[in-house]
């Protein structure tokens, strides 16, 4: 390697140590913003199962309705920008008792699993079939986070098997949330590649097929 190629790879590397460097510095705020969002979405859920009276073929959005009515826009968790607002009593060692209480469509609907990861909180695994999504229920699903959704599970299309909720880790939800709230058009080629990985979990084609249709070609 000539002079001029060794400067270069070394202005290479050290832009390279720069970007890992900063994206470290990050990462402990990032996770405690992250922890803060799942707090917040599990104290909604964990108030929609308590007092909502959820139905799978109900809006969930009648459903938290029922929790407003129930106790009042003062006690209802807020997502203000750059505030979360908390109010209640509902602690993090109380969500996995109020969660076992709940149908497991909801569970899965709501992210529970991505919680409960983000948490260090054990969810247990749920012995009733997996919920079947409909294509615009699985969109709203992936975008609704750290909200809950407003729809139907079932809404639109029926979407085919395998769940795509049971099938990902909670590392691999995390990783894909981030990049819808990304947006693919600012993906670079590493969070493609991820995005790729992530997907190719998912032993369906029939699937991928319905996915694409929802977010285009991955």
């Amino acid at each position: 390697m000539n002079l001029i190629g060794r400067r270069r790879l070394f202005r290479l590397e050290k832009r390279v140590a720069s970007v890992v460097a900063e994206r470290k510095r990050r990462e402990p705020d990032e996770m405690k913003g992250l922890r803060l969002e799942a707090r917040y979405h599990a104290t909604k859920l964990a108030e929609l199962i308590l007092h909502g009276d959820p139905q799978i073929d109900e809006p969930l959005a009648i459903a938290w309705e029922r929790v407003r009515s129930h106790l009042g826009p003062r006690r209802t968790p807020e997502r203000l920008p750059g505030v979360i607002v908390l109010p209640g009593n509902t602690g993090i060692a109380e969500f996995p008792h109020i969660f076992r209480s709940a149908p497991s469509w909801l569970l899965d609907f709501c992210y529970a699993r991505l919680d409960c990861f983000l948490l260090g909180i054990e969810l247990q695994e749920s012995s009733e079939p997996a919920p079947e999504y409909g294509r615009d229920g699985l969109r709203e699903a992936w975008d609704a986070w750290p909200e809950l959704p407003k729809g139907t599970i079932g809404a639109g299309p029926p979407m085919p098997k395998p769940n795509p909720m049971r099938t990902l880790s909670p590392e691999e939800i995390l990783d894909h949330i981030r990049l819808l709230k990304k947006g693919e058009e600012n993906w670079s080629r590493r969070d493609r590649h991820r995005e790729s990985e992530i997907m190719a979990k998912i032993d369906s084609d029939a699937f991928v097929r319905g996915f694409e249709q929802l977010h285009g070609p991955l």
